[in-house]
């Protein structure tokens, strides 16, 4: 359901983070984030709008660098409703392995919380101990926090996270189901030289005499590279990859037929002559399964991911109070 909670739930308590009641000003976002009070309330936890808004800060940065006006401020409206379920969800986890009277032993415990204060804060506890005074918390609450959160995400790995498999048919019907995104086109790489047919019917003889003297030099072995440079009234150098498609109808038959290190033959439109180089060819087929096996496997774990995590948080808020303000 909302992919934010895994972040949550695996992340350390955050102490660095500042609430900001300016950021709903700043972007128009719902009035009800503009001042503090209760947002939702899961059991006993309260969650309040400016934790919601320290937790929607990044994502409003984001959306203030896309959008402007009513749709910024229905962006916004719609990232702090969606947040405001994740931290409903976080609590709801919480709540859940409290009634379990799931617990670590110390040791884990201990064991995390240096790993924070080593990894965070330079494992100077000074630093730590302004982070707290900054958050009005004490060591111990601290510890107790950090404790809540990994004791949550144990519960979540076994629930969720090593509950969540791939089988390989699965992997190769999902495959087959969709292999209309893995077709690859046929495309060409060409270079051309291009001789344009002039304004009056004398400077059309002269080019096309031009055209076709040129292509029994290339016929003869000239090298195509050198005659184009002395000759193309076009840049000569070799494109991109192309379909057929997506160039002038009157080059594609000489695109699709000529083969690989060949040259078509002379090629007449209204204003100009061209004669094409085929440098690359790539037919048209289907990506092999193997160089999308993971990818594929990937979207389906995570699938399988947000399946088991809505199951889980379905089974477990109908033994909770759970209330929206």
């Amino acid at each position: 359901m909302k992919k934010i909670i895994l972040l949550l739930v695996l992340a350390a308590p955050a102490l660095f983070a500042q609430t900001d009641g300016s950021q709903a000003a700043a972007t128009n976002g719902p009035q009800v984030t503009a001042i503090d009070g209760y947002a939702a309330r899961v059991d006993s936890t309260i969650i309040t709008y400016g934790e919601v808004r320290e937790s929607a800060a990044p994502y409003i940065q984001q959306l203030m660098q896309k959008y402007k006006g009513r749709e910024l401020a229905e962006r916004v409206q719609a990232a702090y409703l969606n947040v405001r379920e994740e931290l409903i969800e976080d609590a709801l986890l919480k709540a859940e392995t409290k009634s379990r009277g799931l617990a670590l032993p110390e040791k884990a415990v201990n064991d995390e919380v240096n790993r924070i204060i080593r990894e965070r804060f330079e494992n100077n506890r000074t630093l730590l101990t302004r982070a707290l005074t900054a958050r009005r918390m004490t060591f111990e609450e601290w510890k107790k926090e950090v404790a809540d959160q990994i004791t949550v995400r144990v519960f979540y790995n076994q629930e969720v996270t090593r509950r969540a498999g791939v089988s390989s048919e699965a992997i190769r019907a999902e495959y087959e189901r969709t292999r209309e995104k893995y077709v690859i086109p046929f495309k060409v790489k060409y270079s051309f030289i291009l001789i344009n047919k002039g304004k009056t019917a004398e400077d059309l003889a002269v080019k096309r005499n031009q055209a076709e003297n040129t292509l029994q030099k290339l016929l003869n072995g000239a090298a195509f590279d050198t005659v184009a440079k002395d000759i193309s009234e076009g840049d000569p150098a070799v494109t991109a990859w192309r379909s057929p498609e997506d160039v002038r109808e009157e080059l594609r038959p000489a695109l699709r037929d000529t083969p690989a290190g060949q040259i078509s033959g002379l090629i007449e439109t209204p204003g100009e002559f061209y004669i094409i180089k085929i440098v690359q060819r790539r037919e048209a087929g289907c990506t092999p399964f193997e160089e999308v096996k993971g990818a594929i496997e990937k979207k389906l774990l995570n699938d399988e991911k947000e399946r088991l995590h809505n199951a889980l948080i379905d089974a477990i808020k109908v033994n909770h109070f759970i209330e929206r303000y």
